[in-house]
């Protein structure tokens, strides 16, 4: 109820500020971020489409169509794109629209404060070491 009357009065429960993302998050804490070049990463997001492609994305969308669905499902990146073009048109409209959300995620990236790149263009034991030797010297979380 409160909820109501607060959007009514125009006012938010919503907090000022965005802590989740902010110079003090509530933990000690160190966040990471994967980098892999731009050419690797929109090499690696067309042969991604293609496989799902080949593994029968389109029988997937259908079945999941035919059910209830929730408004978020609903918003899926390539849904529309499947039930609606043919299969080469639905492809590289996913390619194109992928693309542009990889780049709009790396401009995002770059306003977390204290964000700690990692090269991700190399195998992913070599990526999970190098994370936890960047991490091993930072200040621990406390125990509960």
């Amino acid at each position: 109820m409160r909820a109501l009357e607060l959007a009514e009065a125009g006012a938010s429960l919503a907090p000022d500020t965005d802590r989740l993302w902010s110079e003090s998050t509530r933990h000690p804490t160190v966040i990471f971020g994967l980098d892999v070049p731009k050419e690797v990463l929109e090499r690696r997001i067309e042969e991604r489409t293609r496989a799902m492609f080949e593994a029968g994305v389109e029988e997937e969308v259908r079945r999941a169509l035919a059910g209830p669905i929730s408004a978020t499902a609903r918003k899926t990146l390539g849904l529309d794109e499947v039930t609606e073009l043919p299969r080469d048109e639905a492809i590289a409209a996913i390619v194109v629209r992928t693309r542009r959300y990889a780049a709009y995620q790396r401009k995002w990236m770059r306003r977390v404060p204290g964000l700690v790149m990692v090269d991700a263009n190399r195998p992913p034991g070599e990526i999970a070491d190098d994370i936890v030797a960047l991490a091993r010297p930072r200040e621990p979380l406390p125990r509960r």
